[in-house]
């Protein structure tokens, strides 16, 4: 849904020199298209190319002229970028050592001025704005989703493995439910399968609700019910999460109640710091039967819902934590 790519910093520097502002209008949350911060502070890189273009001269008039547009276009480019911590071999030029960084952990495509004679498929040039047909960069249309663990999980890995934190908001949320095992395991394999030897694992955080668990014959809902029920779901969340995280990942664990002002709990996200998606009918995987078929309409978030959800949950502007955090190490080999 959110894909990763490579971008040469020279390439930015063209663009503002020639006032392409177009070309950088094609990334960002909207358009699901995110910088790569490759390699490590990749802006600063981007400053770097500019000053080597220009001998480090400021005086010149087409360097006054280019350094306004340079700078508005590394603001937009790395408002939201795909975090690698991985430094450039010096003995590589950039295009080499983004090539060598895909195939440690690939890029959705990597943009540079010419293949300079370099093999790899997933190089592409500006050229490739003109190609409707190539998925490369025109991005796969966004089906309704299959409501099987493995098809929720396949539908979010582009999102998933590039994160360096995850926030799943279900207020249904249950670790004891057989669905929610299997859908949060699967899960689990698409942030850690493709981040490649030496990359650090995901931050998980699961934030349930327990207004679920409480029936209005039960009478009021008061704290002490609150912190009862919150309790419950902290104990099978304490059995049960340890079995489907790997040995040395963690989940921090929030129950939440509906605030007294704000949003009631209902809808269900995935957060991440390079995006979030929608989830309407939840995290769980929905089975009726061998054959069913179920679907959901998973939907990446536009940035202005993304920093709204993003402020509420994971800043927690507005919500109402009746437990938390519980932090839950994995076991699983």
């Amino acid at each position: 849904m959110i894909y990763e790519y490579a971008l040469d910093p020279m390439l930015v520097v063209d663009w503002a020199i020639g006032r392409k502002g177009r070309f950088v209008g094609q990334f960002g949350m909207d358009q699901r298209r995110l910088v790569s911060d490759y390699p490590k502070d990749w802006a600063g890189e981007v400053f770097g190319a500019f000053y080597e273009h220009f001998g480090y001269d400021d005086s010149s008039l087409e360097f006054q002229n280019a350094q306004p547009e340079l700078q508005s276009y590394v603001q937009w480019l790395s408002e939201f970028t795909v975090q690698r911590d991985v430094k450039r071999t010096a003995e590589y030029t950039w295009l080499q050592g983004a090539v060598a960084e895909h195939g440690r952990r690939p890029f959705h495509a990597i943009m540079t001025t010419t293949g300079d004679g370099v093999e790899c498929r997933e190089i592409i040039t500006p050229e490739i704005l003109d190609n409707l047909r190539d998925l490369r960069w025109y991005l796969p249309t966004i089906m309704a989703t299959k409501k099987s663990a493995e098809d929720l999980a396949a539908a979010m890995e582009p999102m998933l493995r590039g994160a360096q934190y995850i926030v799943l908001v279900d207020p249904y949320f249950d670790a004891s439910n057989a669905r929610y095992q299997t859908s949060f395991s699967a899960l689990i394999r698409a942030a850690c399968g493709a981040r490649g030897s030496g990359s650090s694992l995901p931050k998980i955080i699961v934030m349930t609700g327990i207004e679920q668990k409480h029936k209005p014959h039960q009478g009021e809902f008061t704290r002490e019910a609150m912190t009862h029920v919150a309790d419950d779901l902290r104990v099978k969340a304490q059995r049960e999460i340890p079995k489907l995280l790997p040995t040395g990942m963690s989940v921090s664990f929030y129950c939440l109640k509906h605030p007294d002002a704000g949003d009631p709990l209902h809808n269900r996200y995935v957060l991440t710091d390079i995006g979030g998606v929608i989830a309407p009918y939840g995290l769980a995987e929905y089975k009726r039967g061998e054959a069913h078929n179920a679907k959901d309409d998973l939907t990446p978030m536009p940035k202005g819902m993304y920093n709204e959800r993003h402020k509420q949950y994971v800043n927690k502007a507005g919500i109402d934590i009746v437990l938390g955090e519980i932090r839950i190490e994995g076991t699983a080999k």
